[in-house]
C-alpha cells in the first residue's frame, strides 16, 4: 500500500467518527472561536462544501423547530440528514444543517404553542370522557373559508374519516398532532410538510356536522387534550369579514 493510501484510508474512520459534545463548526477559520460550543470540534460537511454546524437537537425541540431558527427549509434538513419521517427524530440525534456559520439556542416560545386555525366563535367546548365526551373544540366558520396548521408539521393523514368527514391531520413531533375535521376541499396532500398558518383545508360541513364549522382536536401521545391553553385563550379571535 502506498503512503498515498495509507493517508486515504486513515481519513475514512475521521470523517464518519461519532460527533462529541453535542454541536459542532463546520467553519475551519472559526474553530476554537467564542462563537463554537465549549469542547467542540471542527467538522465538515457531506459535501465538503458550503460549510454548515452539527446541532444537538434536545427535548422539545423538532425538525421544524429548527428549520425556523436557522433559515433553513425542512425539506433540506431531512435531505441532508437521511431523515425519511421527521415527525420520529428522538431528542440526543445530532443533525447538521448545511449553510449555517454559528450554532444557534433554540428557546421555548414566548407565546402561545399553537396557533388558532381559523378565525371565529367556539360554539362547543371540550369534553373528557368515552361516551358524553368531545374530544377537541367547535369552531364557528363560513364554506370556504381557510383552515390552517396550527404548527408546522408533516401530514399524516388526509381523507374521509367516520363521523368526521374530510380530515387532515398534522404530526408536529414530540407526540403532538391536530386534527381538522368536517372540511370541504384539502389544499394539501399526504405526507406534505407545512408550515404554521400555512392554508391546509376549507371550512366545510362534511360527516355528522351541523352547519359550516371546523372540529379541531389536539393529542398528546395518542390522547386528546384540550385545545385552549395551547392556543393562548379560552376565546378564538374574531373572525375577519369576507
Amino acid at each position: 500500500m502506498t503512503a498515498r493510501s495509507r493517508c486515504a484510508v486513515a481519513l475514512v474512520p475521521l470523517l464518519l467518527m461519532p460527533l462529541a459534545h453535542g454541536a459542532e463548526r463546520t467553519s475551519g477559520s472559526d474553530a476554537g472561536s467564542g462563537n463554537q460550543t465549549a469542547g467542540a470540534a471542527p467538522a465538515r460537511s457531506a459535501s465538503g462544501e458550503g460549510g454548515g454546524v452539527y446541532h444537538l437537537l434536545r427535548r422539545g425541540q423538532t425538525l421544524y423547530s429548527l428549520s425556523r431558527v436557522y433559515g433553513v427549509s425542512p425539506g433540506t434538513l431531512a435531505r441532508v440528514n437521511g431523515i425519511k419521517d421527521p415527525t420520529r427524530i428522538p431528542a440526543g440525534k445530532r443533525l447538521f444543517v448545511p449553510g449555517a456559520t454559528r450554532i444557534l439556542d433554540l428557546p421555548s416560545p414566548a407565546g402561545p404553542l399553537l396557533s388558532w386555525p381559523i378565525q371565529g366563535r367556539v360554539t362547543s367546548a371540550f369534553q373528557s370522557g368515552r361516551r358524553t365526551g368531545h374530544e377537541g373544540i367547535d369552531i364557528d366558520g363560513v364554506m370556504g373559508q381557510e383552515v390552517r396548521a396550527a404548527a408546522a408539521g408533516k401530514v399524516i393523514f388526509a381523507g374521509d374519516r367516520q363521523g368526521y368527514g374530510e380530515t387532515i391531520v398534522i404530526d408536529h413531533g414530540g407526540g403532538l398532532s391536530t386534527l381538522y375535521a368536517h372540511t370541504s376541499r384539502f389544499l394539501v396532500d399526504l405526507d406534505d410538510v407545512v408550515e404554521a398558518g400555512d392554508p391546509v383545508a376549507e371550512v366545510g360541513r362534511s360527516g355528522n356536522a351541523r352547519g359550516a364549522h371546523l372540529h379541531f382536536e389536539v393529542r398528546r401521545e395518542g390522547r386528546p387534550v384540550d385545545p385552549l391553553p395551547l392556543l393562548g385563550g379560552e376565546t378564538a379571535p374574531a373572525r375577519e369579514s369576507r
